[in-house]
């Protein structure tokens, strides 16, 4: 397996496509575990006024594709998202953590589970949703959405 990249490139960059817009920050990227951070707002709720389901599945969706990408050296796309939402919440900052369960060479499998943080900066006792992504690893030179890769990464 080829040497990851340190930190997976764009998401951290306030203007980075999707997770950019949602406000997604790393906290920790390694091929074992990712933990990511979000400060929820207004722009997160939908009608009823607690956080959009769209916004768990997203966070995981990420997550577990920065650890996919990190163990496997290359880039990957989401196949299956089953996403459990646990307990409805309106605001706060919530803390992603996902962990591979099966991160295998052309497939991978990884767990999410998204809490409330709690003042000091820990994970809440009552998690808001579980996910469990698939992930596909793509082949170097494979196209996406119609065009090459770029080289290097996720953007």
């Amino acid at each position: 397996m080829s040497a990851p990249p340190a930190e997976p490139s764009g998401l951290n960059d306030p203007g980075a496509g999707f997770d950019g817009h949602l406000g997604t920050e790393i906290v920790a990227a390694s091929a074992e575990e990712v933990k990511l951070r979000l400060t929820l707002g207004p722009q997160h709720r939908q009608p009823y006024g607690v956080i959009h389901g769209g916004v768990w599945a997203s966070l995981a969706e990420t997550a577990a594709s920065i650890g996919a990408a990190l163990n496997s050296g290359g880039p990957v796309v989401g196949l299956e998202n089953h996403t459990s939402f646990l307990r409805a919440i309106r605001d706060g900052v919530v803390v992603i953590t996902a962990r591979p369960v099966h991160p295998g060479r052309t497939s991978q499998v990884w767990e999410v589970s998204i809490a409330e943080e709690l003042e000091g900066g820990s994970p809440g006792d009552k998690p808001v949703s579980r996910s469990v992504v698939r992930l596909h690893v793509l082949s170097p030179g494979s196209a996406l959405g119609g065009r090459p890769l770029p080289a290097g990464g996720l953007s």
